[in-house]
C-alpha cells in the first residue's frame, strides 16, 4: 500500500529513537492489512479480519507478533519507503485463559490470502515455536493458496518439492493441532487446515476445496456455487472430512478452546486434573430407568453420558457424521477421558464404514495423548445390506479393530444393552494380549456373536421353513434363545468384571480412571507416532 510520502525513513547513522520511530510506523503500516477496502470488503461478508479473529481468540493483551515488518517493499534512490505490502499470514504467541498457544491465520483483505510478492508462513516460526516450545497450535485459515501471479513474476512455474509439509506434519505428533476453517479456503490452505487433530468451519461462511469452482468448471465441466461444492453441509454432514460445525465465529473459537481444554500440551504430558466440584461418587438414580425394558425401544445415550461426566458437560466431535457412534471429550472427578457411545437411533446403533473410520480416528487421538477412554456399548454389529457392502464395512471395521488394539490408554467400558459380533469387539479390544479388559455390565445387557434374530434365521433356516406355519416357528425359536441373553450367565464365565447398578457407573468409571493416573504419566513417555487427522 502507498505510505507517507512526504515522509522520510530513517537511515543508518542516526539517532536510534528514529529507528524506533521508523519501526512503529512500519509496525502500523502492517496493521492496516489490505487497507480500507479490504477490510471493509472483509466486514460486507460477514467475516472478521484476521487481526480481530485474534484478538478476540486470546487473551486481552497476550498476543506477541512474530514477522510484523515482513512485507512487500520498495524504497526509492534516497532509501525512503514508498510502498509496503504486509505479508497476508499473522503469527505469533498468545495465551487463553492463561495457557500459552501459538496461533496463525491468512489474512484475506490482501490478495486473498496468497500476495505474490511476498513469502510469509507458519512455516518460519509459527509450527517450529510449537514444536519446540511444546506449545498447542491454533490456525484460523481464510486463504486460496498459490498465485499464478508469482509464476508470471518470477518467470518460471516450479516443480512442487514437498518441503512444505514435513515441519507441520511432524507437529501432529508432539502438540495439540486445531484449525478454524474461516472462509473459503483451496490449495495449500486446505491442506493445512486438515492436517489437524480438530477442525470446525462455519455454516454459510466457510467452504474447503483442492479447488474453487471457476478451476472445477475449466477443469472437468462442473458447475457449482462455493457453497453446493464445499461448504458445511457437504463436508461436516456428508463426507465427513471435517468435524465440526460452527454457527458463527464466535461460536468456532469456543469450540476450538474446549477441545484444547481437554487435551495436555504434547504427547508427553498427561492433562491435568481439574476440580470442579462435582462429586465423583455421586450415585445417579436416573440411570436405573433410562434403558427401556422393551429391548426394541431406544433411548437417549447423549442423556446417558452426561448424567454420568462431571456436570453435564460432553464436548462432541463429529456429531453429524458417522452417527452410530458418538465421541467426544468430558471429565470424571476432574480427569479428562474421551467418550464413545452408541446412539440406538442411528441403524440400531449398527457400526457402518463412516462409523468405523469415526471410531479409529478418536481411538488414535485418545491414544496420541494419553486419555483414558470411557465407552458406553450398545452395538447390534456391523451394518448389513448392499449400500453397507459398497462402503467397505468390514475392510473399515476391521481397521477399527486394529486401532483398538494398538491403543495403549486404558479403557472402561460398560455394557449398556447389545453388544455383538466382530463390530463390538473394537471397543472391547484390551489392547495387548495380556491386558485386562475393564469391562462391566448393566442388567439389560445382551452379548453375543450375532444378534438372536439374525441368528436364527441363518442356523434355523430349513426347520423354519418346513414348519407347518414357519412364522410362529421361528417366533418360538427366538423366544427359546432370548431367554440364554441373560447376562447373569455371562457374569458366571467372568465375561463382565461385575454386573452392576446402573447408578454407581459414575463411581466405578472414576475409581478405574484414578487409578490410572500413573499408568498414562508413564505412557507419556512413549515414542511418538503421527496421530492421524
Amino acid at each position: 500500500m502507498p505510505v507517507d510520502q512526504t515522509r522520510e525513513s530513517w537511515k543508518p547513522g542516526q539517532d536510534w529513537l528514529g529507528a524506533i520511530e521508523e519501526i512503529n510506523y512500519i509496525k502500523e503500516l502492517g496493521r492496516e492489512m489490505g487497507g480500507e477496502y479490504g477490510v471493509a470488503r472483509q466486514h460486507r461478508g460477514g467475516r472478521y479480519t484476521i487481526r480481530e479473529r485474534i484478538d478476540k481468540f486470546l487473551d486481552p493483551d497476550s498476543f506477541f507478533e512474530a514477522g510484523p515488518l515482513v512485507g512487500g517493499y520498495e524504497y526509492d534512490e534516497n532509501g525512503d519507503l514508498r510502498d509496503f505490502t504486509p505479508g497476508a499470514f499473522v503469527m505469533g504467541m498468545g495465551q487463553i485463559d492463561g495457557r500459552n498457544i501459538v496461533i496463525g491465520g491468512d489474512d484475506f483483505t490482501i490478495s486473498g490470502g496468497s500476495p505474490h510478492n511476498v513469502s510469509k508462513g507458519a512455516s518460519q516460526f509459527a509450527t517450529p515455536l510449537a514444536s519446540q516450545y511444546g506449545l498447542p497450535y491454533v490456525q484460523l485459515i481464510e486463504g486460496v493458496g498459490h498465485s499464478a501471479k508469482r509464476d508470471e513474476e518470477e518467470g518460471r512455474m516450479a516443480l512442487p518439492g514437498g518441503q512444505t509439509w514435513w515441519r507441520h506434519i511432524n507437529l501432529l505428533n508432539k502438540v495439540p493441532v486445531a484449525s478454524g476453517i474461516m472462509g473459503s479456503v483451496a490449495g495449500a490452505p486446505a491442506a493445512f487446515a486438515l492436517l489437524s487433530h480438530f477442525t470446525v468451519m462455519i455454516k454459510g461462511q466457510s467452504q474447503i476445496f483442492p479447488s474453487g469452482p471457476p478451476v472445477v468448471r475449466r477443469a472437468i465441466g462442473e458447475t457449482f456455487n462455493k457453497e453446493e461444492l464445499g461448504g458445511s453441509k457437504v463436508h461436516v454432514y456428508q463426507s465427513g472430512q471435517v468435524d465440526n460445525e460452527a454457527e458463527d465465529e464466535e461460536d468456532a473459537f469456543d469450540q476450538i478452546k474446549k477441545f484444547l481444554s481437554y487435551l495436555p500440551d504434547t504427547t508427553s504430558d498427561v492433562t491435568e486434573r481439574v476440580h470442579n466440584g462435582d462429586d465423583p461418587n455421586r450415585r445417579v438414580e436416573e440411570l436405573l430407568r433410562i434403558i427401556p425394558e422393551n429391548r426394541k425401544r431406544g433411548y437417549n445415550p447423549r442423556k446417558l453420558v452426561k448424567l454420568v461426566v462431571d456436570n453435564g458437560e460432553f464436548f462432541e466431535m463429529r456429531p453429524h457424521w458417522g452417527g452410530a457412534i458418538i465421541t467426544g471429550f468430558a471429565r470424571v472427578g476432574g480427569y479428562a477421558v474421551g467418550v464413545v457411545a452408541s446412539d440406538p437411533y442411528v441403524m440400531a446403533g449398527a457400526m457402518n464404514g463412516d462409523a468405523a473410520d469415526k471410531f479409529t480416528h478418536f481411538v488414535d487421538l485418545c491414544d496420541g495423548f494419553n486419555l483414558p477412554m470411557l465407552i458406553f456399548l450398545d452395538m447390534p454389529g456391523f451394518m448389513l445390506g448392499s449400500q453397507a457392502e459398497l462402503n467397505q464395512t468390514m475392510r473399515r471395521g476391521t481397521r477399527a479393530l486394529i486401532a483398538a488394539y494398538e491403543a495403549d490408554v486404558p479403557k472402561v467400558e460398560f455394557n449398556i444393552r447389545k453388544s455383538y459380533g466382530v463390530a463390538a469387539d473394537a471397543p472391547n479390544s484390551m489392547g495387548e494380549p495380556a491386558g485386562v479388559n475393564m469391562r462391566f455390565g448393566w442388567p439389560a445387557g445382551e452379548w453375543g456373536g450375532i444378534p438372536i434374530e439374525g441368528g436364527v434365521a441363518a442356523a434355523y433356516r430349513r426347520e423354519i421353513e418346513s414348519a407347518e406355519n414357519p412364522e410362529a416357528h421361528r417366533e418360538m425359536i427366538e423366544n427359546r434363545l432370548l431367554r440364554l441373553r441373560s447376562p447373569m450367565k455371562a457374569a458366571h464365565n467372568f465375561d463382565v468384571i461385575d454386573l452392576i447398578d446402573p447408578r454407581d457407573t459414575r463411581r466405578i468409571a472414576f475409581r478405574f480412571i484414578d487409578a490410572a493416573q500413573p499408568m498414562l504419566k508413564r505412557l507419556a513417555q512413549r515414542p511418538k507416532r503421527i496421530i492421524r487427522p
